[in-house]
């Protein structure tokens, strides 16, 4: 499974889920997510792609990318090793008792491996939109969505990016509103 064949298309969307290695609840401490998002911002610099939704829960993240090109991989790695890099706890130096994971150079960070999805279509767009905005709700840290703080909700919501109806996003919201999409 080493080398997974991705699907790509120049243009599209992309949801991509990056967990942290063992699921640990590292990624919304202060440090982690000053890190996380230096390192976006140094890898839209580089490699460009928009944000269409982007939420960091304790142990994973999910990322809505909109992309020119076919690097899916290489930004999320990029992502990945900035961001272990920016953190000296988790460099493969100091906590890696693992011969092969120090021999890559292989932090103690980030699982090995992330999941992408391309976006087919309006509808999926939407969706997935609204699933990242939906985590922290769905996973039970918060009530509102509004209330989670790692979220382009409140900021794209003021932007006007996202419908004002989404400042009411709660499991009785989304059954509401979603009940007849046959989307998972």
């Amino acid at each position: 499974m080493k080398n997974v064949r991705r699907y790509f298309e120049d243009g599209y969307y992309f949801f991509i889920t990056v967990a942290t290695q063992g699921r640990k609840p590292h990624l919304t401490r202060q440090p982690v997510i000053q890190a996380l998002r230096n390192a976006v911002r140094t890898t839209m610099a580089s490699h460009p792609f928009d944000i269409q939704a982007w939420v960091v829960l304790p142990d994973h993240m999910h990322l809505l990318i909109g992309v020119a090109d076919q690097k899916v991989d290489l930004r999320v790695r990029k992502i990945k090793a900035l961001t272990t890099r920016a953190l000296p706890e988790f460099s493969y130096k100091n906590s890696q008792p693992n011969f092969s994971k120090r021999r890559r150079r292989q932090g103690s960070l980030w699982h090995n491996r992330f999941y992408d999805r391309i976006i087919r279509n309006e509808q999926e767009l939407y969706m997935y939109t609204l699933y990242c905005c939906f985590n922290p709700v769905k996973h039970g840290y918060v009530n509102n969505a509004l209330e989670w703080p790692y979220s382009t909700l409140n900021a794209y919501l003021k932007q006007g990016r996202y419908p004002e109806s989404w400042r009411h996003i709660t499991d009785a919201w989304v059954d509401d509103n979603f009940a007849d999409y046959d989307m998972w």
